[in-house]
């Protein structure tokens, strides 16, 4: 069975739908969503994009609204107990202002971007300094969505090489653009390393063909489109959400509720099939048992037969 028949995807029917009978008030929303303000430190003219998102919500709608973000409130929030988990400045602002200047002195030639929240300005100038273009968001996202959207948006431009990467690992970013670059020199437009390979299937399906933070692509895709449709069909109920594995009863793809946790990857796994096409070079992880990733594989060598395949070290295994 192909991976088409199991996996609900994004078609072009859908697109069609979507493009015939999405209202003007719908776009406009979509803009306020996704569209750019005001571009700082505009790095033009650089073929490699590496792209990230800042903003700080919690993440699911079941969770309270926090309160409106300053500086002082940002670096104090764990002490201040404004959050529960992660420590937002420690762990996602600061490794950009340690690592940036010199991620962005080496490589002259990479666009450092960072997609920033309409309600995080302050950050604008620190930076920009650091050496990154910083996006000035219109929204400042509801939850994690529609935030975790942002960094995406860089595929959209032609002719560009693009890293996509969460802001705590920027301290790996040598090693995703050498990625990025495997990728090109192998005459491919998508790298990936799956995600959540081994979850077992039980009330859902966490098997991710795409993790966010963790992949790169050639730009030149109608990105924002996907997007919205995505998005417009998922508030119609006209976006399937079971996969139909063989041998088992349909099962739901989890985090499929918006504005929550895990619905931009939701939307990665719906839009892989367009992505795919175009050829994939994989990184396997070693500890990997999933049952579902020869599926994936299979299908990334049937759909483009230049697709390859490349094993890397990962939870203690060795081959």
């Amino acid at each position: 069975m192909s991976w088409t028949q199991i996996f609900p995807y994004l078609t072009d029917d859908q697109l069609e739908e979507y493009e015939q009978e999405v209202t003007t008030g719908e776009r406009a929303e979509f803009e306020e969503m996704l569209g750019v303000s005001k571009v700082y430190n505009r790095q033009r003219g650089r073929r490699h994009i590496v792209t990230m998102t800042l903003f700080w919500k919690n993440v699911n709608a079941d969770q309270p609204d926090l309160v409106t973000p300053t500086w002082q409130r940002l670096t104090q929030a764990r002490r201040w107990g404004l959050v529960r988990r992660f420590d937002p400045y420690e762990s996602y602002v600061e490794p950009l202002l340690l690592h940036g200047p010199a991620l962005t002195r080496k490589h002259p030639e990479v666009c450092f971007r960072v997609y920033l929240a309409a309600d995080l300005d302050f950050l604008i100038a620190p930076l920009t300094e650091a050496g990154f273009e910083v996006q000035h968001m219109k929204s400042s996202s509801q939850r994690y969505c529609p935030g975790g959207f942002w960094r995406f948006l860089a595929l959209a431009e032609r002719g560009k090489l693009i890293t996509v990467m969460d802001t705590d690992r920027i301290r790996f970013a040598e090693e995703e653009l050498a990625r990025t670059h495997a990728m090109h020199e192998s005459e491919l437009s998508l790298w990936r390393v799956p995600g959540y390979y081994n979850a077992p299937i039980r009330e859902n399906v966490a098997y991710r063909p795409l993790l966010g933070g963790h992949m790169g692509a050639r730009g030149g895709v109608a990105i924002r489109q996907w997007m919205e449709a995505f998005i417009w069909h998922n508030r119609r109920g006209t976006m399937p959400k079971l996969v139909e594995l063989p041998g088992c009863r349909p099962v739901p793809v989890k985090a499929n509720q918006w504005p929550n946790y895990g619905f931009d990857e939701w939307w990665q796994l719906a839009i892989y099939p367009r992505l795919a096409a175009r050829g994939v070079l994989t990184f396997v992880p070693t500890d990997a048992r999933s049952q579902i990733l020869p599926l994936d594989i299979e299908f990334t060598t049937w759909i483009n037969s230049k697709s390859e395949m490349v094993y890397f070290q990962a939870g203690g295994a060795c081959c």
